[in-house]
């Protein structure tokens, strides 16, 4: 079993990320975001859930803008070009699937 004080595992400097579980086919990163820091649209490496934690981000998938506020929870694909602007100091909490890494 692991735990983890999920507001408390990065310092929200800038951007930083911290991998909290890896077991090859699933992985867990907490996220940390300064406000007014951006990161330019990419493709999502797999089929990822974020959940906020705290803060306030603009997260624009396929072309599409959203605000996300803490407790807010979404799934995205494979692939999905996503970009990220903190609107307030920011953690999150990213969860994805590996599996297809491992297969390949």
């Amino acid at each position: 079993m692991h735990t983890h004080k999920l507001s408390q595992e990065v310092e929200v400097t800038g951007i930083d990320k911290k991998e909290i579980y890896n077991n090859g086919t699933f992985e867990s990163l907490i996220v940390a975001v300064k406000k007014g820091v951006v990161v330019p649209a990419q493709p999502a490496p797999a089929h990822a859930g974020l959940y906020l934690i705290s803060g306030k981000i603009e997260f624009e998938i396929s072309g599409l803008k959203t605000c996300v506020e803490a407790d807010d929870f979404f799934s995205f694909s494979e692939g999905e070009l996503h970009a990220i602007k903190a609107l307030e100091d920011s953690k999150f909490l990213i969860s994805r699937n590996t599996i297809e890494k491992v297969q390949a």
